[in-house]
């Protein structure tokens, strides 16, 4: 049978229908659009700081690219656009905060197409900014870890100033001006409160590796507390004049200065907390040094606790005159002293360590080595000084040391120095004071070296209190010998007198003749120590009114011996350093 035309028309319009509506795979649907691809992402993207405010990015870039996006995160934080059409593979990002870590990344652009991965993350860190501290301070100025602080010559924070250094904050002495250093003097503060995960440290301007003592001058504190050197009329010119801070003068480019005629015991001079001093001690001649640090008549009004002095030139820690206490201190490896206490000082210390493994050499030009190397060295009044007439000038010297730990080198380190220099503890020139619940072990001289009748008078006075006491092999003897001096064991009966290797005494102490590593330095009592116990937990009448009102309470009376807590925290972990260059 024929088809009617109009059933032909309606077929062909139909089958023309399902012509186009069908794909190559015969699947009747729309036509397939044109396949675009996305543009390749950069690689090899780069970040090189230029200034403590900008870092240049540079990457590689596919042909094909007509721009790019730069997305920038700082620290941790999300990332963010900052350049949506860079022509170039290269872009400078500036207006950045110094010292901060910044991540970024960068996307193709091809016409209206953005490639859908990026490249590789780089990471890049602004440069810090150097800043040159000089002359005197006499407004508040704050220091932050942001910038490279360089003491060059001698900065002195004069009456009104303020130095404000937060923590992470590293201060370095500029090398090429010999002894440069910080001064704190008499109506000036310093707060440098630092913190265990971020000490502030002051240190040498050179490379680890290369460092030395002696390449820069210290931090010196001057107060208005009380000392027993100069004249009690502050209005006599000839004697107060002549009470000055040791050290360089006149020709290097500073004036010491004057620290007699203070009254007041608890001037504040402010807060170290968290320091570390390093490489740090300048001598032009001798009895004129700078120290690690230098506390001149300071009050206690003034804190510090948890500080450290590494590898100094000088004496770590020395005290002329003042009453200023302090807590948690750490002295590793002294060009002369490790604690040292003149002129009247009777502030009161409490858990200390010094170690000494070797003979330091000094920085050409800075100074010299030291001929009497000991822990403690305590005097009176020093009477070839002007204004110490004699040993019996009052104030006596009256301080409380007590849970110290003091090693030493062992024997034939320092060759030609008699064992009187190099004791563990030399007490001389009329001081008193009390040393109680501490080691003194392995030091090359005597461990107790009590030198003059002056000395022994404060003894017998009652003035002069060494206590349960451990001193061990000390190569010179642990006490004086009859009839060499004043610190026989018949006057200090209530003291250890052992053979034994203080190596056994803690947990990790290296024999003597190796070289530590901070690593292998702990200072906790090990199992079987002597340490663990005897120590002296009711304190005589005198000395126990002594140590009220330390650190706002009694000074602690503890049941061990040395600067660590069998049971307690490690308190010098974590903020401390060893280096000896």
């Amino acid at each position: 049978m024929g088809l009617h035309p109009r059933r032909l028309l309606t077929l062909a319009v139909i089958t023309a229908l399902a012509a186009c509506s069908s794909n190559d795979n015969g699947v009747v649907g729309t036509t397939n659009p044109p396949v675009v691809t996305k543009p390749d992402a950069p690689s090899n993207l780069t970040a090189v700081a230029l200034s403590p405010t900008s870092i240049r990015l540079t990457w590689s870039g596919p042909t094909t690219a007509t721009g790019y996006v730069v997305q920038r995160a700082a620290g941790s934080g999300a990332f963010a656009t900052i350049a949506s059409n860079v022509g170039t593979t290269t872009y400078t990002d500036t207006g950045l905060t110094p010292a901060t870590q910044y991540r970024y990344q960068v996307a193709t652009l091809r016409n209206a197409d953005t490639s859908t991965t990026w490249a590789a993350v780089a990471m890049g860190s602004a440069q810090k900014a150097t800043v040159t501290l000089a002359g005197n301070l006499t407004t508040t100025r704050t220091l932050t870890p942001d910038t490279n602080w360089v003491l060059s010559g001698f900065y002195k924070v004069r009456a009104g100033g303020q130095l404000v250094v937060k923590p992470g904050t590293v201060i370095v002495g500029d090398t090429l001006v010999p002894g440069s250093s910080l001064w704190i003097l008499q109506g000036g503060k310093i707060d440098a409160q630092g913190t265990a995960a971020q000490p502030i440290v002051f240190t040498s301007e050179r490379a680890a590796g290369t460092r030395a003592p002696g390449d820069w001058g210290g931090v010196i504190i001057v107060g208005k507390a009380i000392a027993n050197r100069g004249c009690p009329n502050a209005a006599n010119p000839a004697c107060v004049n002549a009470t000055l801070t040791e050290g360089p003068s006149g020709g290097l480019q500073n004036t010491a200065e004057n620290y007699a005629g203070g009254t007041d015991p608890n001037d504040n001079s402010g807060t170290l907390r968290y320091v570390r001093i390093e490489f740090a001690g300048y001598a032009v001649d001798v009895n004129q040094e700078l120290n690690a640090l230098s506390s001149y008549a300071v009050g206690r009004g003034t804190t510090y606790e948890y500080l450290e002095a590494l590898s100094g030139l000088d004496d770590s820690f020395e005290f002329f005159g003042g009453s200023v206490d302090a807590r948690y201190l750490v002295s590793y490896e002294a060009g002369d002293d490790h604690f040292d206490w003149t002129e009247g000082f009777n502030g009161r210390v409490q858990f200390i360590i010094g170690l000494q493994t070797y003979k330091p050499t000094p920085r050409a030009g800075a100074g010299f080595a030291s001929s009497d190397p000991r822990g403690f060295e305590g005097d009176g009044c020093e009477n070839d000084k002007p204004g110490c007439p004699d040993y019996n000038t009052k104030p006596y010297s009256m301080p409380v040391f007590a849970n110290f730990t003091l090693i030493g080198s062992g024997p034939d380190v320092f060759t030609g120095i008699s064992a009187a220099n190099t004791s563990g503890a030399t007490i001389r020139r009329g001081s008193g004071g009390s040393l109680f619940n501490g080691v003194i072990a392995r030091w090359q001289g005597i461990g107790l070296n009590v030198v003059d009748a002056q000395t022994d008078q404060r003894r017998q006075e009652d003035s002069l209190f060494v206590s349960n006491n451990v001193f061990a092999s000390n190569a010179g003897g642990n006490f004086n010998a009859a009839g060499t001096g004043f610190g026989q064991l018949t006057s200090f009966p209530n003291n250890d007198d052992s053979p034994a290797d203080p190596t056994t005494f803690f947990t990790a102490l290296p024999a003597a003749g190796a070289t530590p590593t901070l690593a292998g330095l702990d200072w906790t009592p090990s199992a079987a120590s002597p340490l663990r116990s005897g120590g002296l937990t009711t304190l005589p009448p005198r000395v126990a009114a002594r140590v009220t009102g330390f650190f706002g309470g009694a000074m602690p009376a503890t049941s061990y011996r040395g600067a660590a807590d069998p049971s307690g925290t490690k308190w010098w972990a974590g903020w401390t350093s060893y280096a000896r260059n």
